[in-house]
């Protein structure tokens, strides 16, 4: 009998040695997983020698500005999930500065001294769900910032300087519509002056419910093809209201540049007639211009001389005719007589 207590007692203290045993070995695997690295005053992030499988990375409260040595530190921890750089000195994010770390589900830089983002600060990160930037120097986010994040669903921008206008709204619009959510009303407007102290969803709301005016046109029936029928369906089309043709009543038409065009076409016309004309009437014009020459009136004694002439002539003519019929005239015999 006291040999089956001994056995049983035996077996049982193997079974304690063995979990305290798997016990201490999970909490050294869990250290192995997990580096605390806060509070040291460190400057640069310290490489990963050991090739251990770090999972998560705590940094805070020390002097990280995020250089390039960081960068190549960084990359020194593949399996890298969870990375927390709270309370440091970054001041600014190059672009794809943690493509080092794709495996990256968290990462958290609050309370820093960002003031503006690169477009690309995050690109390589696809498999980020979660994003710390409160309580920094931010005024905006550009568009391409979060659209390279995919599968991002927390987003925290409390304790920023937002500047409420239109590329922000725009921006947090993007990020209602992918349903991640920002930090809550918490989030307040700092600029400019009639947002001072609004929520920036509220911003955003007012901003995306704000009314648009419609107009509304008719189409032209189009003539109708054996059975086949094409009835006049109104379109609307949604205007800002700047743009807007019916906003005012008493708007007046732009003139058109019809009459331009009518003068224009007169005045070609005019030309294109007058250089026909030319064309044509040329040569009689140059020779009617070649042959002119200036003449001379001529005088009452010219007539009279050439009048005298035609006489003669015709004396000499009825002399012929005389002549011709047998008679002959002799001026001596009318002397002698």
């Amino acid at each position: 009998m006291e040999r089956c207590w001994q056995t049983l007692l035996l077996l049982w203290l193997t079974a304690v040695a063995n979990i305290l045993g798997n016990t201490a070995e999970a909490v050294e695997e869990d250290a192995a997983l997990v580096r605390n690295l806060s509070n040291q005053s460190l400057q640069v992030i310290p490489p990963n020698n050991n090739k251990t499988s770090v999972t998560k990375l705590v940094i805070e409260g020390n002097l990280i500005t995020l250089n390039e040595t960081d960068r190549l530190a960084l990359a020194s921890y593949p399996t890298l999930e969870e990375l927390n750089l709270d309370g440091n000195l970054v001041t600014a994010i190059p672009a794809n500065y943690f493509s080092g770390v794709p495996h990256l589900r968290v990462l958290s830089l609050a309370r820093n001294n960002l003031s503006s983002l690169d477009p690309e600060a995050f690109s390589g990160l696809d498999v980020l769900t979660e994003l710390d930037l409160s309580y920094n120097l931010l005024t905006s986010l550009p568009a391409q910032l979060i659209r390279e994040l995919k599968n991002l669903q927390m987003l925290n921008l409390l304790g920023n300087h937002w500047n409420c206008s239109c590329p922000l709204l725009s921006t947090i619009g993007e990020i209602n519509a992918a349903n991640v959510t920002i930090g809550g009303p918490q989030v307040i407007c700092a600029s400019p002056a009639k947002q001072a102290g609004t929520s920036l969803l509220e911003a955003t709301a007012q901003c995306s419910t704000s009314p648009r005016p419609t107009i509304t046109t008719s189409r032209p029936k189009l003539p109708t093809s054996g059975h086949s029928q094409q009835s006049s369906t109104p379109m609307k089309t949604t205007l800002p209201s700047s743009q807007n043709p019916s906003t005012s009543k008493d708007q007046t038409p732009v003139n058109g540049n019809t009459w331009k065009f009518t003068a224009c076409v007169a005045a070609l016309a005019v030309i294109t007639s007058t250089l026909i004309i030319c064309a044509i009437k040329g040569p009689s014009w140059y020779k009617l211009f070649h042959n002119y020459r200036h003449r001379r009136l001529q005088s009452e004694d010219d007539l009279n001389h050439q009048t005298f002439t035609f006489e003669q002539q015709n004396g000499q003519r009825e002399k012929e005719e005389e002549e011709e019929d047998g008679y002959y005239e002799d001026p001596y015999i009318r002397r002698e007589e």
